[in-house]
């Protein structure tokens, strides 16, 4: 049988046409789910999914879906994630949806059919910036997040999850993922320093890392500036600070088992000469073990207690949003190591210390990973680099591990699927 290639040229313009849309005068792309960049970039990919060969729409979550049939009813879901974070780079998440779709145009041109319906997916909502929960759009086509939590959620322009979903401003036809899937595959950056530092190219994922994030509220007493004595005072924002120097303290404990990271602060009222009154922030925590992320969770929490007592401040803590660590499909696993062989490469696995879609759906159906170098380990960052050649090499091991998966015996799993809609 002949051998089939991805071609270099026709993936790098498509991943460039991707990094044109959501440019930010500040530097790198910021594509938020459903806004009018996220919609751009959601038409343009399933204009290249019909080029492909590829039955394109969107299905009730947001979704953009890409299907072509195979001899089995099972199938298998190659993809990741078209969303950015503000001023990101161009690579995270959008290879793995043009590496996948490159997968199925080369077996379409080609002629080559599968045993398999081969699936092409680009989740909506993975980077949890816009709306607060990470994963989002994976996490509510499995049912882990419900319709009315879809209404509750909203961004910073106050619209909800529900309300862009019914707008379906995309214009694109309903889609739905199917329920029986053998496997899902995910290409991503490593977004990391592991590979560039050994000099290896790629690798098989091994297990996701657990994430766990919480809101908190910092109440104090805003006041004058000048008029207000230092020990007359109860300045939210220096709460906060202790927060943040705690929860680095306590991470770093673990001995490199845990990161513990406060990125987004909002402080009110924000003036120069008011001592701050109020301060929201993000605690998020990971560990790929359970046991350290609760352990480290307690000691967070417990050292909050403090500070707030200590400074004469509330301090009110949100829901945690659990993302639990998971190993990922030892069989899978096995068919990407045995595709990054077959493309003259040393086999090599790695745990991802970020959050993916992969994640999510292992807790379900098998899935697995593949890692491309990230040039000096940057990402979500307008700084994101991975040289040509790797990409070239990341889309051709996806393809070579679906056609692995393709051959195999069938795993066959069920999606719990949370569609409403017939």
């Amino acid at each position: 049988m002949a051998i089939i290639e991805v071609l270099p040229r026709r993936l790098r313009e498509r991943i460039e046409q991707l990094g044109a849309i959501g440019r930010d005068p500040a530097g790198g792309l910021t594509r938020l789910p459903f806004a009018p960049a996220h919609v751009e970039a959601l038409q343009r990919s399933a204009q290249m999914m019909r080029e492909a060969g590829l039955d394109a729409g969107v299905d009730e979550f947001g979704n953009l879906i890409g299907r072509r049939a195979g001899r089995r009813d099972a199938a298998l879901l190659a993809g990741s994630h078209l969303d950015t974070v503000p001023q990101g780079g161009i690579f995270d998440g959008a290879l793995g949806v043009v590496a996948a779709i490159e997968c199925a145009q080369v077996l379409h041109d080609a002629g080559r059919p599968l045993q398999h319906s081969l699936v092409v997916m680009a989740f909506a909502d993975e980077e949890g910036h816009a709306f607060g929960v990470g994963t989002m759009s994976s996490r509510a086509l499995v049912g882990e997040l419900g319709r009315s939590r879809l209404a509750q959620l909203r961004d910073g322009t106050g619209r909800s999850v529900d309300e862009y979903l019914r707008a379906r401003a995309h214009g694109l036809p309903a889609a739905r993922v199917p329920a029986e899937v053998d496997a899902y595959v995910e290409l991503h950056i490593e977004q990391g320093p592991v590979l560039e530092q050994m000099g290896r190219t790629v690798a098989a994922v091994e297990s996701i890392t657990g994430i766990l994030r919480a809101p908190v509220v910092i109440e104090g007493r805003a006041a004058h500036a000048g008029t207000t004595s230092m020990p007359g005072r109860a300045d939210a924002l220096v709460g906060a600070a202790d927060l943040v120097l705690a929860v680095r303290e306590l991470a770093l404990a673990e001995r490199g088992r845990a990161v513990g990271t406060i990125g987004r602060v909002h402080v009110q009222p924000g003036a120069t000469n008011v001592i701050p009154g109020r301060v929201d922030l993000t605690v998020e925590l990971r560990s790929p073990e359970a046991k350290v992320l609760e352990t480290l969770r307690g000691a967070v929490e417990d050292r909050a207690h403090k500070i707030a007592g200590l400074h004469g401040l509330k301090m009110a803590w949100g829901t945690w949003d659990h993302s639990p660590p998971v190993p990922l499909d030892p069989r899978v696993r096995e068919a990407v190591v045995g595709a990054i062989e077959r493309c003259g490469h040393p086999p090599l696995t790695l745990p991802s210390w970020a959050g993916h879609d992969a994640g999510v759906l292992s807790r379900y159906v098998p899935a697995g990973m593949i890692f491309v170098v990230s040039t000096g380990g940057l990402s979500h960052s307008p700084d994101e680099r991975t040289p040509w050649d790797a990409v070239e090499t990341g889309a051709q091991v996806l393809l070579e591990t679906l056609l692995l998966l393709d051959e195999a015996p069938g795993m066959n799993r069920r999606l719990p699927l949370a569609y409403t809609t017939r």
